[in-house]
């Protein structure tokens, strides 16, 4: 109670109190201005206008304050040590029945582990995503979401957990066949990572493994598998085939044709990113 008191008055000076505060009131009816800095089950460090930090017992403040600090404390994302592990191997296909063109098999094994430092605090269920992209070797500009998949995790207070995916295989093929450049020819250049709390879709984790898919990595997250898209990942607006269109589905040709309109369909909003989430 005095340490309130005094931290009441040590604020008097202020006249007009920072836009990143809020009241806390202790069970005596005093008021002070502060920021949450940390907290635990039992006691909450405030920082003050003056910038001075003090720690009180939750148990001082009125119910209501005891509520919000309750719900900032559900709310924070318990540090995290997050390291992806991807094993990555090429090997060329001798038995390609295509004299002018070279077959190529990628294999990808991806697991995760997730350290949680707090003793305290674990991570409620949370979703990983995982993106391989590609891109065309015939047209430098379009890229392909190859592969998405994505696993549910928690990590208890103190604990440690492996998400792995299964391995994944793509095949591209080098040579100046037109048989090629018309279906389609996409080599895999990287992978994403998003990683999100399901109960309030906060962000947890992002990776990207070039500087070319962390700039895009937002506009990649929103994306589907086979969809195709232009050098900042958008998607180009559908066309309804028409007869005589030489853009239309020839006979035969695959559903993943990058010459083939996409269907009409209704896509749902992209929700907004939560703000960053920094992962000591």
């Amino acid at each position: 109670m005095k340490l309130f008191t005094s931290l009441l008055v040590a604020t008097t000076v202020l006249a007009t109190p920072p836009a990143w505060s809020r009241p806390f009131t202790n069970t005596a009816g005093k008021t002070i201005e502060a920021e949450i800095v940390r907290a635990t089950a039992t006691s909450v460090t405030l920082r003050l206008p003056n910038r001075r930090i003090a720690t009180v017992e939750i148990s001082s403040l009125q119910e209501a304050d005891q509520a919000f600090v309750g719900k900032w404390l559900a709310a924070q994302v318990p540090p995290l040590r997050i390291t992806p592990n991807m094993v990555r191997k090429t090997t060329k296909d001798s038995r390609s029945s295509y004299s002018r063109s070279r077959s190529y098999q990628q294999s990808f094994e991806l697991s995760v582990d997730v350290t949680n430092d707090d003793n305290a605090k674990g991570l409620e269920e949370t979703t990983l995503k995982y993106f391989l992209v590609g891109r065309s070797l015939g047209k430098t500009k379009s890229y392909k979401i190859l592969r998405v998949e994505e696993k549910d995790f928690q990590v208890g207070p103190g604990g440690r957990e492996t998400v792995a995916f299964p391995r994944t295989a793509h095949r591209y093929y080098d040579g100046s066949s037109n048989f090629f450049s018309y279906y389609g020819n996409y080599k895999c250049i990287g992978y994403v990572l998003y990683a999100f709390r399901k109960k309030d879709d906060r962000e947890v984790y992002t990776h990207a493994s070039t500087p070319q898919l962390e700039e895009a990595l937002y506009s990649i997250v929103t994306l589907r598998q086979r969809d195709v898209v232009d050098e900042n990942f958008q998607k180009a607006p559908p066309r309804r085939a028409v007869s005589g269109d030489r853009n239309s589905r020839r006979p035969g040709a695959p559903a993943d044709d990058p010459s083939t309109p996409a269907r009409r369909r209704t896509p749902s909003p992209p929700s907004k990113p939560a703000p960053p989430i920094i992962i000591r």
